[in-house]
């Protein structure tokens, strides 16, 4: 990927490719991104790459993200038109142009509200079922997917993390065999579980720790901007 111009990033993961730029005019942004994905394909052909441009997303953030532009930023891939849209996903994030998280917590709901079903189904029917068993159960099942993304969600303002909350909340709940009305202290207490943000920072320390221990200056670098 040294094709790429130097004003330009790029984040590759397996078969996924993101580019972004930025620029304070349209004119401006729309060369410096197509100057990208030229490069870009010109590396995929030297490697008999093929691009797919059905496959091929662009979002636009701004100061303005409700504003109607003239000359919308658009790029051609493959001899294809890529306008912006409203939301894209990227490794398993449904990223906004608002950066307001609403989609990718939709999803997560969605994601987990047969899980959650699961939980209160086990802890009411399975014969004299253990908290412990029940919190095991929880992690692998549900947190794993609440807690998905989190790098990036903490940076979100606090009210994306309340709505986090609820959802643990909620799973917590059924794991336990607890009512609705139960505190969310009390949740926490009897099951050992910390706040899913608390959580989440915990995480992140984790990792910057492993970056550390490897020399992994890029991922250190990273993570520390969060």
């Amino acid at each position: 990927m040294n094709d790429i111009p130097t004003h330009k990033e790029h984040g590759l993961f397996a078969d996924d490719t993101a580019l972004w730029t930025a620029s304070n005019t349209m004119t401006y942004l729309s060369s410096r991104l197509q100057q990208s994905v030229d490069a870009f394909e010109s590396w995929c052909n030297s490697w008999k790459l093929k691009l797919q441009p059905t496959k091929t997303e662009m979002i636009h953030f701004t100061i303005h993200p409700r504003k109607k532009y003239k000359h919308p930023v658009e790029v051609k891939a493959d001899n294809t038109i890529i306008k912006p849209l409203d939301h894209t996903r990227y490794l398993g994030a449904i990223i906004d142009k608002q950066l307001n998280w609403r989609r990718h917590l939709d999803h997560i709901e969605t994601r987990i509200a047969p899980r959650i079903g699961l939980l209160r189904y086990l802890s009411k029917t399975a014969y004299e079922p253990k908290n412990r068993t029940m919190i095991n159960i929880f992690k692998t099942t549900a947190r794993s997917i609440i807690i998905y993304g989190y790098p990036v969600l903490l940076t979100a303002d606090q009210n994306v993390w309340n709505r986090i909350q609820i959802i643990q909340n909620k799973a917590l709940r059924a794991a336990l065999g607890l009512p609705i009305y139960t505190s969310v202290d009390y949740i926490h207490k009897i099951s050992n579980i910390p706040k899913i943000k608390d959580y989440a920072t915990t995480l992140l320390k984790q990792s910057i720790k492993t970056a550390i221990e490897k020399n992994d200056i890029a991922s250190k670098k990273n993570l520390q901007h969060i």
